[in-house]
Protein backbone atom coordinates (compact mmCIF):
# COMPACT_ATOMS: atom_id res chain seq x y z
CA UNK A 1 0.00 0.00 0.00
CA UNK A 2 1.37 3.38 -0.99
CA UNK A 3 2.37 5.75 1.76
CA UNK A 4 -0.05 8.62 2.27
CA UNK A 5 -3.18 6.66 1.37
CA UNK A 6 -3.86 5.10 4.76
CA UNK A 7 -7.09 7.11 5.10
CA UNK A 8 -8.45 6.28 1.66
CA UNK A 9 -11.79 4.44 1.66
CA UNK A 10 -11.19 0.77 2.37
CA UNK A 11 -7.46 1.26 2.78
CA UNK A 12 -7.39 1.30 6.58
CA UNK A 13 -7.42 -1.96 8.48
CA UNK A 14 -9.40 -0.22 11.21
CA UNK A 15 -12.14 0.69 8.72
CA UNK A 16 -12.58 -2.97 7.83
CA UNK A 17 -12.48 -3.96 11.48
CA UNK A 18 -15.05 -1.31 12.40
CA UNK A 19 -17.51 -2.88 9.97
CA UNK A 20 -16.71 -6.48 10.94
CA UNK A 21 -19.29 -8.48 12.95
CA UNK A 22 -18.67 -9.92 16.37
CA UNK A 23 -16.72 -7.05 17.90
CA UNK A 24 -16.84 -6.56 21.64
CA UNK A 25 -18.52 -3.49 23.06
CA UNK A 26 -15.19 -2.27 24.38
CA UNK A 27 -13.55 -2.53 20.95
CA UNK A 28 -16.45 -0.75 19.26
CA UNK A 29 -16.06 2.01 21.82
CA UNK A 30 -12.35 2.29 21.04
CA UNK A 31 -12.94 2.41 17.30
CA UNK A 32 -15.66 5.01 17.78
CA UNK A 33 -13.01 7.31 19.22
CA UNK A 34 -10.62 6.84 16.30
CA UNK A 35 -9.02 9.90 14.70
CA UNK A 36 -9.95 8.44 11.32
CA UNK A 37 -13.38 9.75 10.33
CA UNK A 38 -13.88 6.73 8.06
CA UNK A 39 -13.55 4.43 11.08
CA UNK A 40 -16.06 6.46 13.07
CA UNK A 41 -18.41 6.46 10.09
CA UNK A 42 -18.21 2.66 9.87
CA UNK A 43 -18.94 2.38 13.59
CA UNK A 44 -21.95 4.69 13.21
CA UNK A 45 -23.53 2.23 10.77
CA UNK A 46 -23.35 -0.71 13.18
CA UNK A 47 -26.57 -2.14 14.57
CA UNK A 48 -24.80 -2.92 17.85
CA UNK A 49 -23.33 0.54 18.32
CA UNK A 50 -23.60 1.39 22.04
CA UNK A 51 -26.18 4.01 22.88
CA UNK A 52 -23.69 6.28 24.59
CA UNK A 53 -21.45 6.17 21.54
CA UNK A 54 -24.45 6.98 19.35
CA UNK A 55 -24.82 10.26 21.19
CA UNK A 56 -21.12 11.02 20.73
CA UNK A 57 -21.16 10.24 17.01
CA UNK A 58 -24.33 12.30 16.52
CA UNK A 59 -22.24 15.31 17.63
CA UNK A 60 -19.25 14.38 15.46
CA UNK A 61 -17.70 17.26 13.49
CA UNK A 62 -17.52 15.12 10.34
CA UNK A 63 -20.72 15.30 8.29
CA UNK A 64 -20.46 11.71 6.91
CA UNK A 65 -20.29 10.38 10.47
CA UNK A 66 -23.45 12.22 11.50
CA UNK A 67 -25.15 11.16 8.28
CA UNK A 68 -24.24 7.52 8.94
CA UNK A 69 -25.66 7.83 12.44
CA UNK A 70 -28.84 9.41 11.06
CA UNK A 71 -29.28 6.49 8.65
CA UNK A 72 -28.77 3.80 11.30
CA UNK A 73 -32.15 2.05 11.78
CA UNK A 74 -31.23 1.23 15.39
CA UNK A 75 -30.57 4.82 16.37
CA UNK A 76 -32.50 6.25 19.32
CA UNK A 77 -35.54 8.39 18.52
CA UNK A 78 -34.15 11.26 20.60
CA UNK A 79 -30.98 11.23 18.47
CA UNK A 80 -33.02 11.25 15.25
CA UNK A 81 -34.93 14.24 16.58
CA UNK A 82 -31.64 16.00 17.32
CA UNK A 83 -30.17 15.20 13.91
CA UNK A 84 -33.35 16.39 12.19
CA UNK A 85 -32.23 19.91 13.11
CA UNK A 86 -28.77 19.49 11.61
CA UNK A 87 -27.59 22.18 9.18
CA UNK A 88 -26.21 19.73 6.62
CA UNK A 89 -28.49 18.47 3.85
CA UNK A 90 -26.80 15.06 3.79
CA UNK A 91 -27.66 14.49 7.44
CA UNK A 92 -31.26 15.64 7.03
CA UNK A 93 -31.77 13.44 3.98
CA UNK A 94 -30.37 10.49 5.93
CA UNK A 95 -32.88 11.18 8.70
CA UNK A 96 -35.70 11.28 6.14
CA UNK A 97 -34.59 7.97 4.66
CA UNK A 98 -34.33 6.20 7.99
CA UNK A 99 -37.25 3.75 8.43
CA UNK A 100 -37.23 4.47 12.16
CA UNK A 101 -37.92 8.18 11.71
CA UNK A 102 -41.27 9.18 13.15
CA UNK A 103 -44.14 10.71 11.20
CA UNK A 104 -43.85 14.07 12.95
CA UNK A 105 -40.18 14.42 12.05
CA UNK A 106 -40.89 13.55 8.42
CA UNK A 107 -43.71 16.09 8.23
CA UNK A 108 -41.41 18.76 9.67
CA UNK A 109 -38.69 17.90 7.14
CA UNK A 110 -41.26 18.00 4.33
CA UNK A 111 -41.61 21.73 5.08
CA UNK A 112 -37.85 22.37 5.15
CA UNK A 113 -36.46 25.32 3.19
CA UNK A 114 -34.03 23.06 1.30
CA UNK A 115 -35.59 21.38 -1.71
CA UNK A 116 -33.49 18.23 -1.37
CA UNK A 117 -34.68 17.73 2.17
CA UNK A 118 -38.31 18.33 1.22
CA UNK A 119 -38.05 15.84 -1.64
CA UNK A 120 -36.48 13.18 0.58
CA UNK A 121 -39.12 13.61 3.27
CA UNK A 122 -41.94 13.64 0.72
CA UNK A 123 -40.60 10.45 -0.86
CA UNK A 124 -40.52 8.77 2.55
CA UNK A 125 -44.06 9.87 3.34
CA UNK A 126 -45.30 8.66 -0.06
CA UNK A 127 -43.59 5.30 0.44
CA UNK A 128 -45.28 4.85 3.79
CA UNK A 129 -48.64 5.83 2.33
CA UNK A 130 -48.20 3.25 -0.43
CA UNK A 131 -47.34 0.60 2.15
CA UNK A 132 -50.47 1.49 4.06
CA UNK A 133 -52.54 1.24 0.87
CA UNK A 134 -51.03 -2.15 0.09
CA UNK A 135 -51.70 -3.45 3.57
CA UNK A 136 -55.20 -2.03 3.70
CA UNK A 137 -57.37 -1.63 0.59
CA UNK A 138 -60.34 -0.24 2.54
CA UNK A 139 -60.19 3.57 2.60
CA UNK A 140 -62.86 3.78 5.32
CA UNK A 141 -60.85 1.57 7.65
CA UNK A 142 -57.66 3.50 6.94
CA UNK A 143 -59.43 6.78 7.71
CA UNK A 144 -60.82 5.32 10.93
CA UNK A 145 -57.35 4.19 11.98
CA UNK A 146 -56.04 7.69 11.27
CA UNK A 147 -58.84 9.27 13.32
CA UNK A 148 -58.19 6.89 16.21
CA UNK A 149 -54.49 7.72 16.04
CA UNK A 150 -55.27 11.44 16.19
CA UNK A 151 -57.64 10.89 19.11
CA UNK A 152 -55.01 8.92 21.03
CA UNK A 153 -52.50 11.69 20.39
CA UNK A 154 -54.90 14.35 21.66
CA UNK A 155 -55.60 12.27 24.77
CA UNK A 156 -51.88 11.85 25.42
CA UNK A 157 -51.31 15.59 25.04
CA UNK A 158 -54.16 16.34 27.44
CA UNK A 159 -52.82 13.81 29.94
CA UNK A 160 -49.35 15.30 29.63
CA UNK A 161 -50.70 18.80 30.27
CA UNK A 162 -52.68 17.59 33.28
CA UNK A 163 -49.62 15.82 34.65
CA UNK A 164 -47.61 19.02 34.21
CA UNK A 165 -50.20 21.00 36.19
CA UNK A 166 -50.15 18.43 38.99
CA UNK A 167 -46.35 18.55 39.11
CA UNK A 168 -46.44 22.35 39.26
CA UNK A 169 -48.94 22.22 42.13
CA UNK A 170 -46.75 19.75 43.99
CA UNK A 171 -43.72 21.99 43.51
CA UNK A 172 -45.67 25.00 44.78
CA UNK A 173 -46.81 23.10 47.84
CA UNK A 174 -43.26 21.95 48.52
CA UNK A 175 -41.98 25.52 48.28
CA UNK A 176 -44.31 26.77 51.04
CA UNK A 177 -42.63 26.66 54.42
CA UNK A 178 -44.74 24.83 56.99
CA UNK A 179 -46.00 27.10 59.72
CA UNK A 180 -45.28 26.10 63.27
CA UNK A 181 -48.36 25.38 65.35
CA UNK A 182 -48.92 27.69 68.31
CA UNK A 183 -48.17 25.95 71.61
CA UNK A 184 -51.18 25.07 73.73
CA UNK A 185 -51.54 27.05 76.98
CA UNK A 186 -50.14 25.23 79.98
CA UNK A 187 -52.77 23.63 82.14
CA UNK A 188 -52.78 25.28 85.62
CA UNK A 189 -51.81 22.96 88.42
CA UNK A 190 -54.00 22.89 91.46
CA UNK A 191 -52.35 22.32 94.78
CA UNK A 192 -54.43 20.99 97.66
CA UNK A 193 -53.32 21.19 101.25
CA UNK A 194 -51.98 17.98 102.60
CA UNK A 195 -54.03 16.71 105.50
CA UNK A 196 -52.13 16.80 108.78
CA UNK A 197 -49.49 19.24 107.56
CA UNK A 198 -49.04 22.60 109.24
CA UNK A 199 -46.76 25.28 107.91
CA UNK A 200 -43.94 26.29 110.20
CA UNK A 201 -44.64 29.29 112.43
CA UNK A 202 -42.12 32.07 112.17
CA UNK A 203 -40.55 32.97 115.47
Amino acid sequence: MARGFSYAPGASAEVEEAAAPGLTKERIQELGGSRNALVREAVATRDDCPFGLMVTLAHDHAVPVRAAMAANPKVLHSILDYLSHDRQVAVLCAVAGNPSTGQEILEALAAHRKGEVRDAAAAALDARAEQADTADHTPELRDRVFEESQARRAALLAQSAETGLEAAADDAMAAVEPQEAEPLPARPTRSAPVRGFRPPVEA
